[in-house]
């Protein structure tokens, strides 16, 4: 009588707590994907130089030193704009993925306890029959 008590106690738990659980352990994945990749962060300063590296212009104007400059910021911004762009990607592909994967651990989590089953019939079956 006992076991019939732990294992509707299992699946009290199983099926209740550790789903809602479940469920905030995925929404603390988002968050960490959100906060990682600050997405928000990469749209803002999409087009600010990379690692705030930057040339000064001359203050004396001598057209030369003036080209040279204007092209490496150039050639800085242009570096920062691509390297965040890859990160947006990654990010949003990260987050999709949690996105996709949430209700495949849903669906493991609810046929857990099936999957269990079959594996311990399944095995005891092997060993029993010759």
């Amino acid at each position: 009588m006992k076991i019939i008590v732990i294992i509707l106690g299992y699946l009290k738990w199983h099926y209740g707590k550790a789903l809602i659980s479940l469920t905030r352990v995925w929404s603390n994945f988002l968050f960490f994907v959100t906060v990682f990749f600050s997405l928000k962060l990469l749209f803002q300063n999409f087009f600010d130089p990379w690692k705030r590296m930057s040339d000064r212009y001359p203050h004396n104007f001598n057209l030369k030193e003036y080209f040279y400059a204007a092209l490496t910021n150039l050639i800085v911004r242009l570096f920062g704009m691509i390297m965040r762009f890859i990160l947006i990607i990654i990010g949003l592909a990260c987050y999709i993925l949690m996105f996709l994967l949430y209700p495949l651990a849903m669906l493991g989590w609810i046929i857990l306890p099936f999957i269990i089953l079959t594996l311990l019939f399944g095995g005891l079956y092997i060993i029993i029959m010759p």
